[in-house]
């Protein structure tokens, strides 16, 4: 029973992986913050966040969603969006909150680099209703971790991030 919990743990946050994983694809854009500065003279998000990468995320996101919603019902596609939608809002407070430590751009920041999507897109399952368990949440928590190191290496090598994390 235990292991049917964790691979449903999984599943529930597929969408979200997904959606922060798609959107490095995108090289170059339109940065969501238009290039604007806060008082510090700082980005408030930077060029890595573009209106294009969002898109993807989001229709890739929303797509694992069609295919999770085969298996546990049709609100998984809307469940989807919207979690792939808060893992990228995550994401870019992840970056807004390095701006303003005066870190830039592919700068390393553990544990945000890695939980900033994660905590988002958990709190948006668990406004929709999601019954996460604390085992799930914690157990995934940690896969995503390693997971998220591993393929940032693995996109670094490809060329398609500039830095390993």
């Amino acid at each position: 029973m235990l292991i049917i919990t964790l691979i449903l743990g999984i599943v529930y946050y597929i969408p979200a992986l997904v959606a922060n994983g798609s959107a490095p694809f995108v090289r170059r854009g339109t940065p969501i913050d238009f290039g604007k500065k806060l008082s510090d003279n700082r980005r408030l998000l930077g060029d890595g966040k573009t209106f294009e990468g969002l898109l993807l995320a989001l229709t890739f996101g929303s797509t694992v969603g069609v295919i999770i919603a085969k298996f546990l019902g049709e609100e998984w596609i809307v469940i989807a969006f919207w979690e792939s939608l808060a893992a990228m809002l995550g994401d870019m407070l992840g970056a807004f909150i390095k701006r303003r430590l005066g870190m830039e751009r592919g700068q390393r920041a553990p544990l945000l680099d890695q939980l900033d999507f994660f905590l988002a897109s958990t709190l948006a399952l668990l406004i929709l209703g999601v019954k996460l368990q604390v085992i799930q949440v914690i157990s995934v928590g940690l896969i995503v971790i390693g997971l998220h190191m591993f393929t940032n290496y693995v996109a670094f090598r490809l060329k398609i991030k500039s830095v390993p994390w």
